[in-house]
């Protein structure tokens, strides 16, 4: 094994980063015992943080964005990590909503080198690493942490949490977590801790679940069963345990995932002021999710990248009366469930623009080709920025323009 640079070998944010890509052959590897024995050498103090763990298959970045918002609302501090990031690294280690310097990930990225030694660290793991040592120096009142790949198995369960946090299950990275609802149930709910505090959003959660929060004695609320949400024509009402909210404006993302949130904070006793609740929901906006970008035509871009994701964004689309064409720009990881998806999305699309994407996970315009029906009208591109350039040209203003199938997709048009 290569011995271990100097850590003045690194002087900026994009130095670290190619060092990361470089340390560990494998982009994932499940297990918590390496990062554990590096986690313990960094010695963090969360003595007067919350934790909080947000785990799921869908809605992790929106409900963690918003339970920030409300928190940092009510006066609490928030460090907030999320992955992946868009267009810059900096996105993934946020405080009160704002990215921290490059000055100071660097110092993180140390302080992980040199606890690390000789362990190997994948990419994400030497990232959340960082992370978790990045907020703690802070001191935040509150640090939202955002599951990466399943849960049980996941860097960010290194920690003790306060509270744990399923939003909904559902199948996706099949490759690494099972292909079935039980088993991944299972990893998710690898998240609880034994007599903690946890909330699951799932209407329907598997049985490995609640064997889960039986076996270790979990103090849990439950989706519809301890708290629920009803949609009137233009506003939504919650109902928790203890408290009730009615007629607030619907936000920009699920219901579900927001009446999780609403749950998450009454099982952390904190106590929401409905004036600044509404507030949150009206301005809420998180990028790449269902996020316009113009207008003549109507064009929206959506990191919706398996089938439960999907069908949340069809009916954005139904929803949206367009006179013209609904023109789709559409690119997948070959590892996801391509068939699904698009047989969940395939019939709300005049257009088709098929584009590779250039990762090594990524699908070719070629390969999603051959999920459509022949008579479907498609063009293929050799890249996404391609396909939008491609789009937009043809598009007239009464059109409707939606790119979506990976955060690649959206990275790519975003930085464009």
């Amino acid at each position: 094994m290569a011995s271990t640079p100097a850590l003045a070998d690194f002087n900026n944010l994009p130095d670290w980063l190619a060092h990361l890509e470089s340390l560990h052959p494998k982009d994932i590897e499940l297990g918590l015992e390496r990062v554990q024995a590096v986690f313990s050498q960094l010695s963090l103090n969360f003595q007067n943080t919350k934790i909080v763990l947000i785990g799921g298959t869908n809605g992790k970045g929106t409900s963690c964005h918003l339970m920030q918002q409300l928190l940092t609302e009510h006066g609490y501090t928030v460090g907030c990590y999320n992955s992946p990031h868009i267009s810059d690294y900096r996105e993934r280690v946020t405080l009160e909503g704002r990215w921290l310097t490059e000055t100071l990930h660097c110092q993180a990225f140390a302080a992980v080198e040199k606890a690390r030694g000789q362990t190997q660290l994948t990419y994400f793991e030497f990232g959340t690493l960082a992370a978790i040592y990045l907020l703690a120096s802070q001191s935040p009142d509150f640090i939202l942490l955002e599951v990466g790949l399943g849960g049980r198995l996941d860097a960010t369960n290194v920690v003790e949490p306060d509270l744990s946090v399923i939003t909904t299950i559902d199948l996706d990275h099949q490759d690494w977590l099972g292909t079935n609802r039980e088993v991944i149930g299972f990893e998710k709910a690898g998240i609880f801790r034994a007599n903690g505090k946890a909330v699951c959003g799932d209407f329907n959660p598997p049985d490995s679940v609640k064997q889960q929060v039986a076996q270790k004695q979990v103090d849990i609320v439950w989706q519809d069963r301890d708290f629920s949400y009803q949609t009137q024509a233009n506003t939504w009402s919650w109902q928790g345990k203890a408290v009730q909210y009615n007629g607030y404006t619907k936000p920009n993302m699920p219901l579900q995932n927001a009446s999780t949130v609403l749950a998450a904070l009454e099982q952390l006793n904190i106590s929401l002021k409905p004036e600044l609740v509404e507030a949150c929901f009206k301005k809420f906006q998180l990028a790449g999710r269902w996020q316009k970008l113009a207008s003549s035509p109507d064009i929206f871009i959506d990191v919706a990248h398996n089938p439960e994701s999907i069908r949340f964004m069809r009916e954005k689309v139904e929803q949206i009366d367009c006179i013209g064409k609904k023109i789709a720009v559409f690119g997948m990881l070959k590892d996801k469930d391509i068939e699904t998806v698009v047989d969940c999305i395939k019939d709300s699309f005049d257009i088709w623009y098929l584009a590779d994407i250039n990762q090594v996970r990524g699908a070719t315009a070629s390969d999603l080709k051959q999920y459509f029906a022949e008579s479907t009208q498609i063009q293929c591109f050799e890249s996404i920025k391609q396909a939008y350039e491609a789009a937009q040209a043809y598009a007239q203003a009464d059109d409707l323009i939606v790119a979506f199938g990976s955060f690649w997709v959206i990275t790519d048009i975003l930085m464009d």
